[in-house]
């Protein structure tokens, strides 16, 4: 989920206890897990970090670091390969929708536009909103999309047909208000679709806690299918299709993240830079999950 904020090394930030014992699932007990630093729900099983930040220190992980040589070697850079992303998860919610043309779709997260730019070229009416100023304002200025900064939680209410939240839930403190607030926004039958990590999935259960989506602070939660369609359900959404499908990402920034940034290679990136083309690759490890949840009743089980 990028933010806005100052450049800031997890290491160097300072965590607070955790704000609650319930679980934002069901309201169960948190316990200890048998994954170091994390809690899981004793009646779900919904994982969370055993610890928090404040929202100074949250968006303070998210600065343009985030976006150039941290989570992307470039952003920008990654705009074919993102695209490729959201065109695939487009398609699939059209069909569930038989039909988007002329709907408005709102996306939660929205960085640098290019889900806004591909949903505009569809002919959706489409708005975004991060709280990046930067990546706001290139969405605007460089693509010329309808994208706002600020607070999704603060942001006036509106009604639309779609509401999209990519690879955002697991960053956000509070998941469950976006959840409930994004349920409520939307339109009789209308859809949210979510991805996020699947801590259910096989290779997050093999890789216990070597998992490459475990690495808090930057990553607070950890849904797996199970627990995510139970929020949702307490929402008034039924999850009408849920996939684990490949993912696309520039093979420089691939490079990156496994060779500098998770090996401490960076010699050995910068070697691949110059060797590698730096081409699309689509992966699929099987741990990141695509849902889709259609609004089945007027009010909505939570309210904000």
């Amino acid at each position: 989920m990028p933010a806005s904020g100052l450049a800031t090394s997890p290491t160097q930030l300072k965590t607070v206890e955790h704000p609650s014992i319930r679980c934002l699932v069901c309201e169960g007990e948190l316990q200890p897990s048998a994954l170091p630093g994390l809690k899981q729900c004793a009646q779900c099983g919904f994982v969370t970090a055993d610890s928090a930040l404040d929202d100074n220190a949250l968006a303070a992980l998210y600065g343009a670091d985030y976006f150039h040589g941290e989570e992307y070697f470039d952003y920008r850079e990654e705009r074919d390969s993102l695209r490729l992303n959201f065109e695939r998860r487009l398609d699939t919610i059209s069909r569930l929708a038989k039909g988007l043309q002329g709907r408005s779709v709102l996306d939660i997260g929205c960085a640098y536009g290019y889900f806004l730019e591909l949903a505009t070229e569809r002919g959706l009416r489409a708005r975004g909103i991060d709280i990046s100023a930067d990546a706001v304002r290139h969405a605007r200025e460089v693509l010329h999309v309808h994208a706002t900064a600020g607070d999704y939680l603060a942001f006036p209410r509106g009604s639309y047909d779609l509401i999209t939240i990519f690879d955002a839930v697991e960053h956000l403190a509070r998941p469950h208000l976006f959840v409930a607030k994004a349920a409520a926004e939307l339109k009789e039958g209308g859809l949210l679709a979510l991805t996020t990590g699947d801590i259910g999935s096989l290779n997050a259960r093999l890789r216990g806690r070597r998992w490459r989506m475990i690495h808090p602070p930057t990553h607070l939660h950890y849904f797996s299918i199970k627990t995510l369609s139970r929020l949702l359900a307490r929402n008034g959404l039924e999850v009408v299709h849920a996939s684990h499908p490949g993912v696309s990402r520039k093979l420089h920034s691939i490079c990156h993240l496994v060779l500098a940034r998770r090996l401490g290679w960076g010699w050995a990136e910068r070697l691949a830079r110059r060797l590698l083309p730096d081409v699309p690759v689509s992966l699929n490890l099987g741990d990141i999950m695509f849902v889709v949840a259609r609004k089945t009743t007027l009010d909505v089980a939570r309210t904000m």
